[in-house]
């Protein structure tokens, strides 16, 4: 059975940054039929960032967060089958709103139980400044999920008064009390804010106005100075 995914392409597969030059580094490659862009990240159990199942990220890496994806995954055989992108602005649906509910029909997982079919899954799309290397975050656990809103949490709030705000997040990972005791869950913690709309780093002001009317200016800035791509994605909401 085919993978579908209820989603469009972004830009036809190609990052468009503003006030790019138009030569032929613009003409976009298809991406195909994945949610996977550039390499992928997984969360170990010991704490680190393993790409494309192969070596880990240096401790403390830092990206730039540029997109997510909300979804639930159907899995079958051991290979995802269907994807059911969220659109933005709508609310993520309850696994009981998605079909396959009766266990009787549920393939057995690794305890030899029935495991059910759907997993709630994010994709967190990365980039590297200095190298344009992508990267994408994927976990449907309860952990990658908590660290995913989290990140959407701080990224709302910001926005507020900073639509174009993109964060610069540092890789980490903090713990969480689970049946077993505490374990390891990922964090990606904000150390700085670029302007998707304007190139550089977001000046950020907080505190009291003093008389004069002058505001208290902390700029949080990453260590480079690159243009950050936007992102423009379009989704199609699925039935």
């Amino acid at each position: 059975m085919p993978n579908t995914i209820t989603t469009l392409s972004i830009n036809n597969g190609g990052l468009m940054p503003n006030n790019i030059v138009t030569d032929g580094f613009t003409v976009a490659e298809k991406a195909g039929n994945s949610m996977i862009f550039g390499k992928m990240l997984k969360f170990t159990i010991e704490g680190k960032y393993k790409v494309d199942k192969t070596d880990n990220l240096p401790d403390n890496t830092t990206l730039v967060a540029v997109d997510v994806n909300t979804g639930w995954v159907k899995w079958q055989d051991s290979k995802p089958i269907e994807h059911r992108i969220t659109q933005p602005g709508h609310l993520h649906p309850d696994r009981d709103d998605l079909p396959d509910r009766d266990k009787t029909t549920w393939q057995p997982g690794l305890n030899g139980e029935p495991a059910d079919p759907w997993r709630d899954t994010r994709y967190l799309r990365l980039i590297d400044p200095r190298t344009g290397q992508d990267y994408t975050f994927v976990s449907d656990t309860y952990g990658g999920r908590k660290a995913v809103g989290d990140l959407k949490s701080q990224i709302g709030n910001v926005r507020f008064a900073y639509p174009g705000a993109v964060p610069v997040v540092q890789l980490g990972s903090t713990k969480m009390k689970t049946s077993f005791g505490l374990k390891p869950r990922p964090e990606f913690k904000v150390v700085g804010w670029r302007d998707n709309n304007n190139s550089g780093a977001l000046q950020l002001t907080h505190g009291p106005q003093n008389k004069g009317g002058d505001q208290n200016p902390t700029e949080i800035e990453p260590p480079f100075h690159d243009e950050i791509p936007s992102l423009d994605e379009e989704l199609i909401p699925w039935e």
